[in-house]
Protein backbone atom coordinates (compact mmCIF):
# COMPACT_ATOMS: atom_id res chain seq x y z
CA UNK A 1 0.00 0.00 0.00
CA UNK A 2 1.54 3.29 -0.47
CA UNK A 3 0.64 6.67 1.44
CA UNK A 4 -1.64 7.65 -1.84
CA UNK A 5 -4.19 4.99 -0.89
CA UNK A 6 -4.71 6.08 2.47
CA UNK A 7 -8.02 7.73 3.45
CA UNK A 8 -8.01 10.93 5.45
CA UNK A 9 -7.79 10.25 9.24
CA UNK A 10 -5.90 6.73 8.49
CA UNK A 11 -2.32 6.44 9.49
CA UNK A 12 0.75 3.84 9.00
CA UNK A 13 4.44 3.43 9.00
CA UNK A 14 6.34 4.20 6.45
CA UNK A 15 8.31 1.34 5.15
CA UNK A 16 10.20 2.50 2.34
CA UNK A 17 10.90 5.05 0.07
CA UNK A 18 11.26 5.00 -3.70
CA UNK A 19 11.64 6.96 -6.61
CA UNK A 20 14.81 8.12 -7.99
CA UNK A 21 17.55 10.61 -7.69
CA UNK A 22 16.26 14.04 -6.47
CA UNK A 23 12.88 13.21 -5.58
CA UNK A 24 14.12 10.35 -3.24
CA UNK A 25 16.60 12.74 -1.57
CA UNK A 26 13.60 15.53 -1.56
CA UNK A 27 11.11 12.93 0.31
CA UNK A 28 13.61 11.52 2.94
CA UNK A 29 15.15 15.60 3.45
CA UNK A 30 11.79 16.26 4.31
CA UNK A 31 11.48 13.64 6.81
CA UNK A 32 9.73 10.75 5.38
CA UNK A 33 12.00 8.12 6.24
CA UNK A 34 11.35 4.33 7.13
CA UNK A 35 9.80 4.01 10.50
CA UNK A 36 8.24 7.32 10.42
CA UNK A 37 4.43 7.09 11.13
CA UNK A 38 2.50 9.55 9.34
CA UNK A 39 -1.51 10.70 8.91
CA UNK A 40 -3.71 11.98 6.22
CA UNK A 41 -4.85 15.16 8.06
CA UNK A 42 -6.73 16.36 4.85
CA UNK A 43 -7.24 16.22 0.98
CA UNK A 44 -7.65 19.25 -1.29
CA UNK A 45 -11.02 19.65 -2.64
CA UNK A 46 -10.28 18.23 -6.17
CA UNK A 47 -8.06 15.31 -4.25
CA UNK A 48 -4.64 16.64 -5.31
CA UNK A 49 -2.51 17.17 -3.03
CA UNK A 50 -2.82 15.54 0.08
CA UNK A 51 -1.66 17.26 3.92
CA UNK A 52 0.13 14.82 6.15
CA UNK A 53 1.22 14.78 9.45
CA UNK A 54 4.43 13.71 10.75
CA UNK A 55 7.03 13.94 13.17
CA UNK A 56 4.92 16.69 14.99
CA UNK A 57 4.62 19.26 11.67
CA UNK A 58 2.31 18.70 8.55
CA UNK A 59 3.45 18.49 5.11
CA UNK A 60 1.82 18.97 1.81
CA UNK A 61 2.13 15.96 -1.02
CA UNK A 62 1.23 15.62 -4.41
CA UNK A 63 -0.40 12.48 -5.18
CA UNK A 64 2.15 11.85 -7.25
CA UNK A 65 5.37 12.25 -4.78
CA UNK A 66 3.05 10.04 -1.98
CA UNK A 67 2.95 7.16 -4.65
CA UNK A 68 6.34 6.43 -4.38
CA UNK A 69 6.21 6.18 -0.36
CA UNK A 70 5.50 2.51 0.54
CA UNK A 71 3.43 2.02 3.86
CA UNK A 72 2.28 -0.52 6.19
CA UNK A 73 -1.35 0.72 7.85
CA UNK A 74 -1.21 0.60 11.54
CA UNK A 75 -4.42 1.54 12.68
CA UNK A 76 -3.25 3.67 16.18
CA UNK A 77 -4.98 7.00 16.95
CA UNK A 78 -3.18 9.89 16.22
CA UNK A 79 -0.09 10.50 17.72
CA UNK A 80 0.14 13.60 20.42
CA UNK A 81 3.22 15.94 20.05
CA UNK A 82 5.07 17.09 23.00
CA UNK A 83 6.31 20.88 23.99
CA UNK A 84 9.33 21.19 24.94
CA UNK A 85 9.95 22.09 28.49
CA UNK A 86 12.50 24.42 30.48
CA UNK A 87 12.48 24.92 34.22
CA UNK A 88 8.76 23.17 34.66
CA UNK A 89 7.48 25.87 31.87
CA UNK A 90 6.19 25.36 27.90
CA UNK A 91 9.22 27.17 26.26
CA UNK A 92 6.99 29.89 23.88
CA UNK A 93 9.13 30.43 20.75
CA UNK A 94 12.34 31.53 20.64
CA UNK A 95 14.51 34.85 21.82
CA UNK A 96 13.94 36.80 24.96
CA UNK A 97 11.00 37.31 24.37
CA UNK A 98 8.67 36.31 27.30
CA UNK A 99 11.50 35.54 29.70
CA UNK A 100 12.10 38.17 32.83
CA UNK A 101 15.38 40.08 32.94
CA UNK A 102 17.67 39.48 35.67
Amino acid sequence: MTLKDLEVGGSGIIVAVHGQGALRDRLLDMGLTPRTRVMIRKTAPMGDPIEISLRCYELTLRKEDAANIEIMRDGLPPERCRTRKRNGRAMRGFGRKGRSES
